[in-house]
């Protein structure tokens, strides 16, 4: 959720006690200069690279998006490999699958078989060519040493480069990313944390409403390369917080929703979440039910993730911090079924660090006794009081919760109705909430108030964006909490500032251990090559600069109007016609004069349109591209 609405009651409270066949419809936006984004012709036609993930000790979900060019028939096979070696000569697993437009031609392998707490690298080829190369691991079976994972949260496109991304790229010394929500944002350019320093904007400029829209966005933050590198050298586990369907929502609706507007929340919701399904490697606790990612992971003795949705499955609307209503038994932030599944979960876990990975803060935080985030588990107290009393009942041990949201960095004893700060006697376990990858905070101060109101919380940044490393021992689980120094150009540097820890057994949070240090194995492990292996051809450097790429063409097939997405390499007049597959031209527009960069144009078919094939072409001053596409 956006920072100012997180702490707008602090700052009150402290105040207070201190054409024919065609019709081109072109966005208002912002003035649009040239993209940041720039489409890196030899990865064609992978142009958003490849990803893994939720790893478990014999299996691995591996991803790619391919980019179909002018020659496609609506379905592209693509071919896979796995192998325990960076040149690929060594396949442990391979095979092949079909996509379409149905899934934005993207592509999902669960590829099974695989040994325990071991390195792979795998690569997609289709269309004659060959993706970059993956690098993934599995998870450990049965007795592991150590973990090391990057906690990340709130990457908003326009805030910033992604220079968190980049500097955990260089860090080659974790399992897996864990990635907390908020993976993209809603808003239409300009409309949330615009850093007018990058020149970075949002595709589409629109607000993301449509399934369209939402496949369009993700297809944009794919081809960032920070976050494109990121997702080749380790495999992910993610979990959506609001901002992948619109703020500040809840099962039923969001604050930045307007029915009258928008249309009706289920159908954005439900486009939001095929696109999410679509472009993130997940797997599913029931693959008959997508719309669930409540899941859990295990690494092993030492480890055991439990991911939850507070956020779109279960909640209830936010109503504030007091009241009858906000203190009802009935209130639920998870919903009935997740509610028994996680609480069941986490009474059999045998592992010994129980990790909960979930959207929004568990901790109280409140000023001057009045808790202020209704959107945070204070708005849902009655069901926090179970979860609390299920963790106490049963004697469940190290507990850590990871959570995201609001775009700052805490940590906190999670405490119960005993909890003594001096001695951290009667804490459940601890919180780290992890920094915003770019979206700002609107509040830089008022730390000491937060800390002075609330004992349990012993760590909190209000100012700085980056990420955690979160290191997992037997002895004790350990934050270390690292800032970007700019979010204003590229630059990975990205500094040590605060760690913090909790001994096995303790329950509390501890303070002044130094940064922790990967193994050997981790950091001697080969990363993925950023070049392409030949494949069934050569892939050279492509020249783009002669006409466009169209990404993609939503939807396909085509009812009473479509969308085309495509990237220019310069500025060009660009053209737009229909032909039929006779040759026959149906109708011609022109655009005018577009910058270098990504582009998104919208259509509307007339009604007495023949259904059928036709070819679409996008005409600059030096080249034509095409593709089919199919009005219904």
């Amino acid at each position: 959720m956006r920072f100012k609405e997180v702490f707008g009651a602090i700052l009150i409270v402290c105040t207070f006690i201190c054409t024919t066949n065609f019709t081109y419809s072109q966005s208002k936006t912002p003035i649009r200069t040239a993209s940041s984004i720039q489409l890196n012709a030899s990865l064609k036609p992978f142009y958003h690279g490849v990803a893994s993930g939720d790893p478990i000790a014999d299996a691995v979900i591996i991803w790619t998006r391919v980019t179909p060019d002018s020659n496609f028939t609506g379905a592209v096979v693509v071919s896979w490999s796995l192998a325990s070696d960076t040149g690929m000569t060594q396949i442990v697993q391979n095979g092949s699958m079909i996509t379409d437009a149905s899934r934005d031609y993207t592509v999902h392998v669960d590829v099974t078989g695989l040994q325990p707490d071991s390195y792979y690298y795998y690569e997609f080829s289709a269309l004659g060519k060959c993706s970059v190369r993956g690098r993934t691991k599995t998870a450990p079976q049965g007795d592991a040493d150590s973990l090391r994972f990057a906690l990340i949260s709130c990457a908003s496109f326009e805030s910033g480069f992604f220079n968190a991304y980049a500097s955990i790229t260089e860090h080659n010394d974790i399992d897996a990313v864990i990635h907390l929500g908020d993976y993209i944002y809603e808003y239409e350019s300009g409309g949330y944390g615009f850093n007018p320093a990058t020149g970075r904007l949002s595709e589409p400029a629109n607000e993301i409403i449509s399934l369209a829209d939402y496949r369009t966005r993700f297809s944009h933050y794919h081809l960032d390369k920070d976050l494109r590198n990121l997702h080749q050298q380790y495999p992910f586990m993610v979990i959506w917080d609001d901002h992948e369907t619109a703020d500040n929502a809840w099962r039923n609706g969001a604050g930045n929703h307007d029915p009258a507007t928008e249309g009706p929340w289920p159908i954005r919701k439900s486009a939001a979440i095929q696109a999410y399904n679509e472009w993130l490697p997940l797997r599913y606790r029931d693959p008959l039910h997508k719309d669930e990612i409540f899941r859990k992971v295990q690494y092993g003795d030492l480890c055991e993730l439990f991911f939850l949705d507070t956020r779109l499955h279960g909640r209830d609307q936010q109503m504030g911090t007091t009241g009858t209503q906000v203190n009802s038994p009935s209130r639920t932030l998870l919903g009935a079924d997740q509610f028994e599944w996680f609480t069941d979960a986490l009474k059999s876990s045998q592992a010994q660090w129980k990790v909960i990975t979930q959207q929004v803060m568990i901790a109280p935080l409140k000023i001057a006794g009045i808790a202020v985030n209704e959107d945070q588990w204070d708005g849902y107290p009655a069901e926090r009081r179970k979860i609390f009393d299920t963790i106490s009942t049963h004697n469940i041990s190290n507990i850590v919760v990871l959570t995201g949201d609001i775009h700052t960095s805490w940590a906190n004893d999670i405490p119960d109705s005993n909890y003594n700060a001096s001695t951290g006697a009667g804490s459940l376990g601890v919180e780290f909430v992890a920094p915003g990858v770019t979206s700002p905070s609107e509040l830089t101060t008022g730390a000491p108030i937060i800390l002075a109101a609330n004992e349990h919380i012993k760590y909190v940044n209000l100012s700085e964006n980056g990420y955690v490393i979160m290191d997992v021992n037997k002895t004790r689980t350990q934050a270390d909490w690292y800032y970007v120094v700019t979010l204003d150009s590229s630059n990975s540097t990205a500094l040590p500032a605060q760690s913090l820890f909790v001994n096995d057994g303790d329950g509390f949070l501890s303070s002044g251990g130094a940064v922790s240090v990967a193994n050997a194995e981790l950091l001697s492990a080969i990363q993925a090559p950023a070049g392409i292996r030949s494949c069934i051809q050569v892939v050279g450097s492509e020249d783009l600069s002669n006409a466009s790429v169209i990404l993609g063409v939503y939807p396909n097939p085509i009812d009473d109007h479509f969308t085309v997405h495509y990237y220019m390499e310069q500025a060009q007049e660009v053209q737009v016609s229909l032909f039929a597959l006779d040759g026959r031209e149906i109708f011609r527009t022109s655009i005018g004069r577009q910058n270098p960069g990504l582009h998104r144009s919208r259509f509307s078919v007339d009604e007495d349109l023949t259904g059928g094939l036709y070819i679409l072409e996008i005409k600059t001053g030096t080249g034509k591209t095409h593709a089919k596409v199919l009005i219904q």
